[in-house]
């Protein structure tokens, strides 16, 4: 019995340490990994969000870009992180759920080792192009596409980003073939198109928008099923190449390890939450070209991701394109 009352008495204990805990969240300065490189939509949308954190909350909340392998470096780096409410993932949700049916494996289970908090925002990609690519619609990209079969070339974040798959699935459903240059990151794509290196790209609003308005390059298309707010003269791929069931946005949002007790994952979505409601947040992402997104609790936004990763599945079997 004495036995029995220790160990009731040391689950209690633990109990109340994990609410005041998270009560006290945070103590000291707060770990944001985001999986790409700096200067990308992600990073940017992340440096957005934590400055009103920080703000808000009298902790730094610190961006830790760990770019590479299609978000999987820094991803793994946060699951494996211990859930004590000081490592957070900002990701691009539409790579998380494409790297589960793209790679045959990962150093992480996707679905059991991060929980979601929420969304922070969501955004079309842009068709951009260089200003010597002699192409002024969709349309003239695959015309051209078609008549220098396999040497058309096209710069992405990385292979199997979003921004991979935009071309690709244009690619696949207009019968073109291209020749693929993936990078490091938005950032790092951008560069390449402002330098020529590559002749188009499928870029985020944020990051190319600055550059569409210097004249530097060119904006043709969005990918999305709706027309940006930001760009608003701009058809959708869907309508310009009258394409069906085209769409691919990027979703920007927030992944914690598994391990976290759930009233401090509750506790973190609340201050996510806050921010997102509010109009200093929301004036931001317009200023940044980034669209509004659903405020998801943590376990509609499960359910989202799974109903998600099911749709990219079909796509990717449809495509065949796949990591070796």
């Amino acid at each position: 019995m004495r036995r029995l009352l220790e160990c009731v008495f040391a689950v209690a204990a633990i109990a109340l340490a994990n609410v005041a805990g998270a009560q006290n969240w945070p103590t000291k300065s707060v770990r944001v990994i985001v999986p790409w490189g700096p200067g990308g939509g992600t990073d940017i949308v992340a440096r957005a969000i934590t400055a009103r954190l920080s703000e808000n909350l009298k902790q730094q909340f610190v961006v830790d870009n760990r770019g590479g392998a299609n978000g999987i470096l820094g991803t793994d780096l946060g699951a494996k992180s211990p859930g004590d409410g000081y490592t957070l993932v900002l990701h691009t949700l539409s790579s998380h759920v494409l790297n589960t049916s793209y790679y045959r494996k990962l150093p992480y289970d996707p679905e059991k080792d991060l929980t979601p908090i929420t969304l922070v925002g969501r955004v079309p990609l842009v068709l951009y192009t260089h200003p010597s690519f002699p192409v002024k619609t969709p349309r003239d990209l695959v015309n051209l596409a078609r008549a220098n079969a396999g040497q058309v070339q096209y710069g992405s974040f990385a292979t199997g980003s979003p921004s991979h798959f935009a071309a690709e699935i244009m690619a696949h459903l207009t019968k073109i073939k291209l020749v693929h240059i993936p990078y490091k990151g938005g950032g790092a794509a951008m560069t390449a198109l402002l330098g020529g290196e590559v002749p188009f790209h499928f870029g985020g609003v944020s990051v190319g928008l600055p550059h569409v308005k210097a004249g530097k390059i060119r904006a043709l298309a969005v990918t999305s099923s709706y027309r940006s707010p930001a760009l608003p003269e701009l058809p959708t791929l869907a309508e310009a190449l009258k394409l069906q069931d085209y769409d691919v946005s990027v979703t920007f949002g927030v992944l914690v390890p598994a391990s976290m007790p759930k009233n401090l994952v509750q506790r973190i979505f609340d201050e996510f939450a806050e921010v997102i409601k509010s109009e200093a947040y929301k004036s931001r992402l317009a200023t940044l070209g980034t669209d509004e997104a659903p405020l998801l609790t943590p376990e509609e936004l499960g359910r989202w991701l799974q109903k998600e990763t099911a749709r990219w599945a079909g796509i990717i079997k449809a495509t065949g394109i796949r990591a070796e």
